[in-house]
């Protein structure tokens, strides 16, 4: 009788554990849904406020800009996934900032520099 009474018992403990396992599972395919958009901000500082050649990585390419002088640029991105690499290049003196937003949240400074030439780089990891 006592062994007709645990089988049930551990057959119910492997349901319950299998099912934490699913569970799990599912949350890691949730995550990997997630979109990001990256915004990078481009200002002149100092007496001669303006630059004309920058590049950008985009979710298509790396994109350039040149021949225009410019005070300032922004410019968003997107979508991309996790582990994508945003980076911005600029020659002046100028500040270079890249924001992130996840899954349509609000945008977030990530990294910022300020010289006359100027490289900012900022891997996805959130």
């Amino acid at each position: 009788m006592k062994i007709l009474f645990k089988f049930p018992t551990i057959c119910l403990v492997f349901f319950l554990l299998s099912s934490c396992s699913n569970d799990e599972s599912n949350t890691n395919n949730i995550t990997s849904t997630d979109e990001y958009y990256v915004k990078y901000q481009i200002k002149g500082i100092g007496i001669y406020n303006y630059f004309s050649n920058f590049s950008v990585q985009t979710d298509q390419r790396n994109q350039s800009f040149s021949g225009y002088q410019y005070n300032s640029w922004s410019q968003t991105y997107g979508p991309v996934k996790k582990g994508f690499v945003a980076s911005v290049s600029v020659q002046g003196n100028v500040t270079a900032e890249i924001y992130v937003s996840k899954n349509n949240g609000p945008l977030a400074l990530k990294a910022s520099k300020s010289s006359a030439t100027t490289s900012v780089t900022y891997t996805i990891n959130f």
